[in-house]
């Protein structure tokens, strides 16, 4: 069997890691999502590669929590990813995939989204320039 490994859906989804948050931001929707706990954690292994039963078990080992339970919550994580069109299947496996970091105490993996991107732009002070 296969194992499952994601990369980002570049080039129209970006991710950013800020201060312990995961800023996504699909380009061609404008639409921002917000990724923090331990799927932020989790999310430089997820988004490089590394494959999903070794993120599962990583997690389950770290935090305690049953196995089945990080699987099937990740799971349903990664469904959201691919319905969102945030991850895709990896189409090779990097060499230098990073490490899985815990995240802690284990209280599953959750994505927040934001539909109008234009907004939160609009309050950022470097697009608010003159005329040239």
């Amino acid at each position: 069997m296969t194992a499952r490994r994601f990369e980002l859906n570049g080039p129209t989804v970006i991710g950013e890691i800020v201060d312990g948050e995961v800023m996504v931001m699909n380009l061609r929707d404008g639409i921002y999502y917000s990724v923090t706990g331990g799927a932020a954690a989790v999310w430089p292994a997820l988004a490089g590669g590394v494959a999903v039963d070794e993120i599962a078990m990583t997690v389950a080992r770290a935090t305690g929590a049953p196995l089945e339970r990080v699987a099937g919550d990740l799971d349903a994580f990664l469904a959201r990813l691919a319905e969102e069109g945030i991850l895709r299947a990896a189409t090779e496996v990097s060499a230098d995939a990073p490490q899985v970091a815990s995240p802690g105490s284990y209280q599953g993996f959750a994505i927040e989204r934001f539909d109008d991107m234009r907004a939160i732009l609009i309050l950022d002070p470097v697009h608010e320039v003159g005329e040239f």
